[in-house]
């Protein structure tokens, strides 16, 4: 066995023997590894966040640095996670030449205890803008009339960063929305209310000949005259009535101009 080989060995029985196997210690393979990092590990105060290190070591660690990543990322935003690398790779440059995992770890675990703050929702975050924001022009203006009106705004807001919001599955999706949408519409169709999408945009006189062909298919013929042969009254279409005009009564008028 190299010198090398027998160093990551090592140092992953001591790994082992510090942190617990299945729960903060997942290997992989003789070379690879994940170290679930949390800034409370026994859990005496509750942890906001938390990263998984997947260490993989190189033939010639620790001479060489181990190719790492960071997983299952936890209320950290991006930002802060940049900076979290940065530290690591601070850390590993810092000790090559010797195994340095645990004391990576160690650098992460300071990190997500200095970072240690629950996740803000977008509501929670809009609530400490406006409260950032009406603490600032209470700074600039002293004694000013628009204090009362400052009051009236805090007023108006006050209760919504308290309110508790429901659940994430009783929450409304666009799945449920547009199934929803497809019900009402055809309901609100059959009640006449609607009109399907096939009747929109139809002009009058088209209207006007779907339900003349109709009546012709039923036998209800219609005659010129207004009405039917057995005296009963029918459609007669009048383009006046749908604010149309009729393309004979355009050909007469242009024969009558010749």
């Amino acid at each position: 066995m190299s010198q090398y080989a027998e160093d990551q060995e090592n140092e992953i029985e001591a790994l082992t023997s510090m942190f617990e196997e299945g729960k903060e210690f997942e290997r992989i393979s003789a070379t690879e590894y994940k170290l679930i990092l949390v800034p409370h590990p026994t859990g005496e105060e509750e942890n906001h966040v938390g990263v998984t290190f997947h260490v993989t070591y190189t033939p010639e660690y620790p001479d060489i640095a181990p190719e790492w990543e960071l997983e299952d990322i936890k209320g950290l935003p991006d930002e802060k996670v940049g900076t979290l690398k940065e530290t690591i790779e601070e850390s590993i440059n810092e000790n090559l030449g010797m195994v340095m995992i645990y004391t990576v770890c160690d650098a992460i675990k300071d990190y997500l205890l200095e970072n240690n703050v629950k996740e803000l929702s977008m509501h929670e975050q809009m609530m400490q803008r406006l409260k950032g924001e009406d603490g600032g022009e209470d700074d600039e203006e002293e004694g000013g009339g628009e204090d009362d009106e400052e009051s009236e705004d805090e007023e108006e807001w006050k209760g919504l960063a308290d309110k508790t919001l429901c659940l994430e599955k009783d929450r409304i999706t666009a799945d449920i929305f547009s199934t929803w949408k497809v019900k009402f519409d055809d309901e609100m169709i059959a009640a006449g209310v609607l009109r399907r999408e096939a009747n929109k945009g139809k002009s009058g006189r088209q209207i006007f000949l779907e339900i003349k062909q109709k009546e012709e298919e039923s036998g209800g013929a219609a005659k010129s005259g207004g009405a039917s042969a057995d005296g009963k009254d029918v459609l007669v279409y009048d383009a006046a009535l749908f604010g149309e005009v009729d393309e004979d009564e355009l050909d007469e008028l242009s024969d009558g101009e010749d």
